[in-house]
């Protein structure tokens, strides 16, 4: 709950702010930072601003808060601007959840305007003493409030209709019982937060896995056929010796009693046309039976995926739930801290070396002789490493998403498709005084593919 005006009248004359120097401004996020302040009296203090949240607040604090790891436009002003001056003059607006500090120091006075209001009038403000806009937390255009403008500040001359009070508080001051219970509401409303993205996070996350169950069932239902294959190359190997060169098409007995017409390719030979049947079967069963292995895979990763989120949001610890939303923000599943875009495809493991200093680290540190490596012909790009398993060959599909990502993390992205190679890491040779990463492929074979954005995006997650 954020202070109404009477509760920052409060708040404001518990503080010792008169006199007291800013030592150094710490910034928590884009909505919050902390005054380290110094006083004669009280010595060393901690001054809190929470602005433009629901629990909008200024109060004194006794611990430091986590510091950011980027530091805003507007925090850097303050303390390049701010960090030393002294508190000449406390004001809070008459009826208002806004107060001016007048800083000062050998450069002269400066102001420091705290809005604590809900909506866009939320804001903290340095003034020159024209009153004319130095920085600001947020730029407001709409409300005239950029840099370089003058600020108008609008005095309220009465309460109005409502009236307010102070809530119920115990503890030792009321900045302590504020800062106590606005960090727990923070805590509990940062907790609802983090559960409701994570519940969109797996969601999304069952949505794709979903679309590709999809895809997955779509193509083996496309290959049941593959029997039929069989059997038509079965007949037409009994009868080979009525097929010539030439014909589209022959009807047979087949072995069900019934009739058969097999289509034949006229440019190829008898015995073309019959391999090209059996080769037409192995293909649709090895894909049939692929297609059939990858969806329960899929299944089973859905379950696995909606226990583990409900797992998360029912535990509810709020450690957790801050690890887990930050894991894949920058689109990538990197999460472990080792170098490169981590994924896997089919339960095969994949990794991503984006820049010459990753691609080195993986080939030196991750990889070995049999892990299959590949890259774009004539583009600049990744280095995609695919994972070996002893005694098993990578799929046509494995290996086409490994392209896709391959081509999605090069400078051949824009063309959409690219002639690629790969071969076993133990074929790789690195080039004396060379370039870090740069390798020289050897018993290279080439693959020509087209990037399937919405496949990669499905991959990273």
């Amino acid at each position: 709950m954020s202070l109404n005006w009477k509760e920052l009248e409060l708040i404001l004359s518990e503080l010792p702010l008169e006199g007291s120097y800013i030592q150094k401004i710490t910034e928590h996020d884009i909505h919050s930072f902390t005054f380290s302040m110094y006083s004669k009296s009280e010595k060393a203090w901690l001054l809190y601003f929470e602005i433009a949240t629901p629990g909008s607040r200024v109060c004194r604090t006794d611990r430091m808060r986590k510091k950011s790891g980027t530091m805003q436009r507007f925090t850097q002003y303050m303390r390049a601007h701010l960090e030393g001056r002294k508190v000449a003059a406390v004001r809070q607006l008459p009826f208002d959840r806004a107060f001016i500090l007048t800083l000062e120091n050998s450069e002269g006075r400066v102001s420091f305007l705290v809005r604590l209001f809900s909506g866009i009038g939320a804001n903290a403000i340095v003034l020159d003493e024209n009153g004319t806009i130095l920085e600001l937390m947020y730029r407001r255009p709409q409300r005239n409030e950029e840099k370089g403008k003058p600020l108008v500040i609008e005095e309220r001359e009465s309460e109005g209709d409502r009236h307010f009070s102070v809530r119920e508080w115990e503890g030792p001051s009321f900045n302590e019982y504020i800062d106590r219970t606005g960090s727990a509401e923070a805590a509990e409303s940062s907790r609802e937060d983090l559960i409701r993205r994570l519940s969109e996070k797996r969601d999304r996350e069952i949505a794709m896995l979903e679309e590709r169950l999809r895809r997955q069932r779509e193509r083996y239902r496309s290959t049941q056929g593959y029997e039929a294959s069989k059997t038509a190359a079965d007949v037409l190997a009994g009868s080979i010796y009525l097929v010539r060169k030439g014909m589209d098409s022959i009807t047979l007995d087949s072995f069900d009693g019934g009739r058969i017409t097999i289509p034949l390719e006229p440019s190829l030979s008898p015995q073309e046309n019959l391999e090209k049947l059996y080769q037409r079967y192995r293909k649709d069963r090895r894909t049939s039976e692929l297609a059939l292995e990858e969806a329960e895979k899929t299944e089973r990763e859905i379950e696995e995926t909606r226990k583990r989120y409900d797992d998360l949001i029912s535990e509810g610890s709020l450690s957790r739930l801050e690890k887990e939303n930050q894991k894949r923000k920058d689109g990538s599943a990197e999460s472990d801290g080792r170098p490169g875009v981590r994924v896997s495809v089919s339960g095969w493991d994949i990794i991503i070396g984006r820049n010459a200093r990753e691609n080195d680290h993986i080939l030196r540190h991750d990889t070995r002789g049999s892990d299959l490596w590949m890259h774009t012909r004539d583009y600049a790009g990744a280095y995609v490493i695919i994972k070996s398993k002893k005694g098993k060959t990578v799929p046509l599909p494995v290996l086409l998403d490994a392209a896709s990502l391959a081509i999605h993390y090069s400078k051949a992205k824009k063309n959409g498709k690219a002639d690629l190679y790969y071969t076993e890491v133990k074929y790789l040779r690195r080039v004396k005084d060379g370039k870090t990463g740069l390798v020289i492929p050897t018993q290279e074979k080439n693959l020509q593919a087209e990037l399937d954005e919405k496949r990669v995006r499905e991959i990273l997650g």
